[in-house]
């Protein structure tokens, strides 16, 4: 479900704001005045507001959060909600006597707590009427208004408290999240594993290829890392007599930002001794169905626009059949060179120096993944991507590795796990010297592990689930800041200005100030452009903008005003290619903008800056043209609605010309050769990106 637009406050609400809280704390003043303590330390409540709404006729005491207040001469009623719903209370004057007066003290959104008898007004709604109310907590900024939201999404993730208050569906998807979570537990507890614990500071990384955290512990003079995966240390308990063991924890890899992942994340392993993969895709197919039917009571899935049973047995396929059936590429019959040329030939980048079974995987991942709708496992991998696994039993060079995939999505990565010391050895020695440019995602020599190994570790299965990923699949919400509470985020000026440290000379960089707000950017655009589709247009651009930047690890707040700007002039120069985006850049010249921004929103005319020179002109270059296919993909449909467009549908009609004759496709495929993002995930981030803000959009 697509969440409601997020309220942002321009200069003029910021204004207001200091206003409004100014009066606040003039009322505040005054009630310490009158002897009444704001702040007390606790509140004894004998019913929730829900349970006051059961108890009609009966004297109650709840408390909760100021919702609402109307004001009716000698009377004034308000909505009291707590975390259990809301409830309808009532002053009246005649029976409070002096302290009805304080009322005029109190706002939406203090915190009250109120004893009185449950009754039912003329109107019938079941009311408390109040005879004794005490101020808990005095609030001293308003709520925005609930029909209004937060219209900024970025504003959403950081001011996380204000999203849940004002749209219950975000606080859902979060009680959806810690349900799984209890529910994980439960399942593994219940087949008899036991949870235990890891170190987070590690003196050696391991148990997956990614680029580490490091960090200093002063007292030992030594550096360490953040772990990346907790495997190696869970393997150590089972050689030390845990058969069946598991975790759920933070892990640290210090790569980029997108849609699916985050340098912080939440994940859970398992790992069971005589077990082999088999097993475990066993284990953990009965821990899906669990958690559908625990957390959605029935076991069909929404995956985007995919309805899915996951109730029946899933498919098991070998990656070499799957290659085989879907591109007739016999991978087996192939060449290291000739599955360069492939590579080459179908626009799938390489980091360079891959082996042959590296090819084979990133030829999986970029053209096989997505078409994965029903559960299906795909089953043994080239064993120069495995490092950690146990060699096929019947295929030389390939391991025990399984890939578990629903509605086109990877949702977990398991296998029998490599038992033979002096055989991961040798693939942590061969990993960490493979001719790659990413070897410091390599696999480390870890000596202690190998030495936990030689005193011997029994045949092992195991599994590694993000529980982000696992979130976004229950609740069908397809960016991973939605079902992260505070998602990692570039600091605002304003954070670091409060930071308790600040950047040593070595390790800070120096930015170019961007010279503009958003707010002002905002209201820039809707001062030159009056075709409400072309701000529409702009709003759109910068939301995918935004999407890029988190994925390139770009600014965000710079990316999204070359968005929303781009076409700033449109209107103004008559839609003339030779004077577009030069009355803009004239403009922003004036303000005191930066020449990044300026020079990037040039760069989307062929006409005045044929030549892309970083990544920012780049990408608002593919940017403008592809927001214009989404939208026009999104009308054509009888509901008009942008939640029912699908990559699929959106890649149905990009090779029909005629259709959205505007949108140029050869500006769009540019995301591949000058971005590096394949056209279908391109289209991925571009539509989530729009879909997040479809109300803005009108769609």
């Amino acid at each position: 479900m697509l969440l409601q637009p997020i309220f942002r406050y321009t200069s003029k609400h910021m204004a207001r704001l200091d206003v409004v809280r100014e009066a606040r704390l003039e009322k505040l003043r005054k009630l310490k005045e009158l002897g009444v303590n704001s702040y007390p330390a606790a509140y004894e409540r004998t019913h929730t507001t829900k349970e006051s709404q059961e108890s009609l006729n009966k004297s109650v005491k709840t408390a909760g959060r100021l919702w609402a207040l109307r004001e009716h001469g000698a009377s004034v009623f308000a909505n009291l909600k707590d975390e259990t719903g809301q409830i309808q209370i009532w002053f009246q004057k005649e029976k409070l006597g002096e302290d009805f007066e304080l009322i005029s003290l109190l706002d939406v959104g203090d915190f009250l707590g109120v004893e009185g008898e449950v009754v039912e007004t003329k109107t019938g709604e079941t009311t408390i009427d109040t005879n004794k109310f005490t101020l808990l907590t005095k609030s001293l900024r308003p709520i925005p208004p609930s029909w209004h939201g937060l219209k900024d999404t970025e504003e959403r993730y950081r001011k996380r408290y204000l999203d849940l208050l004002l749209d219950p569906e975000v606080k859902n998807r979060f009680d959806k999240r810690a349900k799984l979570i209890k529910e994980t537990r439960k399942y593994l507890d219940d087949k008899g594993f036991i949870e235990l614990e890891t170190p987070t500071l590690q003196p050696l990384y391991g148990g997956a290829n990614a680029k580490p955290f490091k960090t200093r512990v002063n007292v030992l003079d030594q550096e360490f890392y953040l772990r990346i995966a907790d495997e190696l240390y869970l393997k150590r308990l089972v050689i030390g007599g845990y058969e069946k063991v598991f975790e759920i924890c933070k892990d640290f890899r210090n790569e980029g930002l997108d849609l699916t992942h985050q340098p912080e994340f939440t994940m859970m392993e398992f790992y069971e001794a005589f077990a082999d993969y088999n097993t475990i895709m066993e284990r953990t197919e009965g821990l899906f169905k669990h958690l559908a039917q625990e957390v959605l009571g029935k076991t069909t899935l929404e995956v985007g626009d995919h309805k899915i049973d996951i109730g029946n047995k899933w498919r098991r396929i070998e990656m070499s059949e799957i290659i085989k059936e879907t591109l007739r590429l016999d991978i087996e019959e192939e060449t290291e060179e000739s599955l360069k040329n492939y590579c080459e030939e179908n626009n799938i980048e390489l980091v360079g120096g891959e082996a042959k079974g590296q090819l084979i995987f990133t030829i999986f991942e970029h053209k096989i993944t997505d078409n994965l709708i029903e559960p299906t496992w795909v089953i043994d991998y080239p064993k120069e991507v495995s490092p950690l696994s146990k060699d096929h039993r019947s295929k030389p060079g390939w391991v025990e590795r399984f890939e578990g995939y629903i509605g086109g999505k990877e949702i977990c990565d398991g296998w029998s796990e490599l038992t033979n010391p002096i055989e991961q050895r040798a693939r942590f020695e061969e990993d960490i010297k493979a001719a790659r440019k990413d070897r410091e995602e390599a696999q480390q020599v870890d000596e202690d592990f190998l030495e936990a190994m030689e005193y011997g570790m029994p045949p092992l299965g195991g599994i590694g689930i993000g529980i982000d990923r696992l979130s976004m699949f229950f609740t069908n919400t397809w960016s991973i800041k939605e079902v992260v509470l505070f998602p990692l985020m570039r600091r605002t000026g304003k954070e670091q200005e409060s930071g308790a440290q600040k950047q040593t000379p070595k390790t800070a960089t120096k930015k170019q100030p961007v010279g503009i707000t958003r707010e002002e950017a905002h209201l820039l655009l809707i001062e030159m452009v009056q075709n409400k589709n072309l701000i529409k247009h702009g709003l759109a651009v910068e939301a995918i903008m935004r999407a890029l930047a988190g994925k390139f690890g770009e600014d965000e707040e710079e990316w999204g005003i070359v968005g929303l700007l781009h076409d700033a002039d449109y209107e103004v120069t008559d839609k003339d290619p030779k004077k577009h985006t030069l009355v803009i850049s004239e403009k922003l010249r004036e303000i005191g903008v930066s020449e990044k921004i300026i020079n990037a929103i040039q760069a989307h005319s062929d006409e005045i800056k044929p030549n892309r020179e970083n990544l920012l002109e780049k990408a608002v270059y593919a940017a403008d043209e592809l927001s214009g296919l989404i939208t026009a993909v999104a009308l054509v449909r009888p509901d008009k609605k942008l939640s029912a467009v699908t990559v699929d549908s959106v890649m149905k009609k990009f090779p029909n010309k005629s259709f959205a004759k505007g949108a140029k496709r050869e500006q769009i495929e540019t995301c591949e050769k000058e971005l590096g993002i394949p056209l279908t995930d391109f289209v991925a981030l571009a539509l989530v990106a729009m879909q997040g803000i479809s109300n803005e959009l009108g769609l």
